[in-house]
């Protein structure tokens, strides 16, 4: 059954809408870490734009030296300062900055280039200040930046997450949707073919199993019966002058008379391993496995009595006013090795001699009888 399952058109559309459902919780998983990473990067660009606080220490600490320097001797050499505060100052002042940085930082610059000019102590302490004020500013933006951005990378991981929520439910609803769909094409399929099954081997009027499906069991009641060393049966059944009841009251009676006598067999044979066939015409077939020979012959007899108490009655029966069957059977011993053909041929034999003994009666086929 598992097997069957696995090998079913359910089984693979289930596993289609798994495999479909995780690789979307995959993208989803590895979009969000890209988004994380992206998130570093940028956090990564904020330091480095927002506080470029070692430029800044250079400049003061410069400033300290020039400071220094001058108060030892106004004299001193400041050329190495001074260039080393330019450059730094000139990398400092092309870095990003903000509206409102830009024009502190402007302000800075000129007092920057006229301290040199005037080369005065308290020119340089201010500058100094002006230094150690912006090390403190860009701090406090740069923090106050990254707080701003990391509450809108919060609103975006958010909207994303969301999003991609929605994506993902709603993508599952659809694929389960269209596997619902096909899914029920199938089971209409399958209930199609089972009818379908079904009715290729039964007999649409008396719904007996037919002909066909007899010839399929029948070949094989032989193997079946070697294999499992049960004695077996096969049993003609023919209602008794049939041509002279649809003569005398129409097809249509002689319809509901043959489903009736082939209901009344059925019931008789409804045991486990016990087959009844409607082999043609009011012809019917049954076959029985792993049977009792005392319990076979009381069964033939009650089937004959059960078919008169249907009461259906029959004005141009010749033995009575009623339908009635008669039966030939054979008994099939296991390891006999007979054909199936020559087994019919007895069956037949035997239902020849029971209408021959006067009908409404069985006849079981005898090994003397050969």
């Amino acid at each position: 059954m598992f097997t069957n399952f696995l090998q079913s058109t359910t089984s693979k559309l289930l596993l289609l809408v798994f495999t479909v459902f995780m690789a979307l919780i995959f993208s989803a998983i590895l979009f969000n870490s890209q988004v994380e990473k992206l998130k570093k990067q940028i956090d990564i660009l904020y330091f480095g734009d927002f506080i470029p606080v070692v430029k800044l220490q250079t400049i003061k600490s410069d400033f300290e030296t020039i400071i220094s320097c001058l108060n030892e001797n106004k004299n001193c050499d400041i050329s190495k300062e001074k260039d080393s505060i330019l450059t730094e100052w000139n990398y400092y002042l092309s870095s990003f900055k903000t509206q409102k940085e830009k024009d502190v930082v402007n302000s800075i610059n000129s007092d920057i280039l006229k301290s040199f000019e005037i080369n005065k102590i308290d020119e340089y302490d201010k500058n100094l200040n002006s230094a150690d004020i912006l090390i403190k500013y860009e701090t406090k933006q740069a923090f106050l930046q990254r707080q701003v951005f990391l509450e809108e990378y919060g609103q975006m991981q958010n909207y994303i997450f969301y999003n991609i929520l929605f994506i993902l439910i709603f993508a599952f609803l659809i694929i389960l949707f269209i596997v619902y769909q096909i899914i029920k094409k199938d089971k209409q399929l399958q209930i199609l073919n089972k009818k379908y099954q079904i009715e290729s081997i039964t007999d649409s009027l008396t719904t007996l199993y037919n002909r066909k499906h007899f010839d399929t069991i029948f070949d094989s009641m032989t193997f079946i019966s070697n294999e499992n060393s049960w004695k077996s049966a096969l049993i003609i059944v023919d209602i008794d002058y049939f041509k002279n009841y649809n003569d005398t009251y129409g097809h249509d009676m002689g319809d509901e008379a043959l489903q009736k006598v082939a209901l009344c067999i059925k019931e008789h044979f409804s045991k486990q391993y016990e087959y009844v066939f409607r082999l043609g015409g009011e012809e019917f077939g049954i076959i029985l496995f792993n049977i009792d020979e005392k319990s076979f012959e009381n069964s033939l007899e009650e089937l004959n009595k059960n078919v008169i108490k249907l009461q259906i009655e029959h004005k141009n029966s010749k033995i009575l006013d009623l339908v009635s069957v008669s039966i030939g059977a054979v008994i099939y011993e296991p390891k006999s090795y007979i054909s199936a053909n020559r087994l019919y041929k007895m069956a037949d034999e035997s239902l020849y001699d029971a209408k021959n003994s006067g009908r409404n009666r069985y006849k079981i086929y005898k090994k003397e009888e050969e």
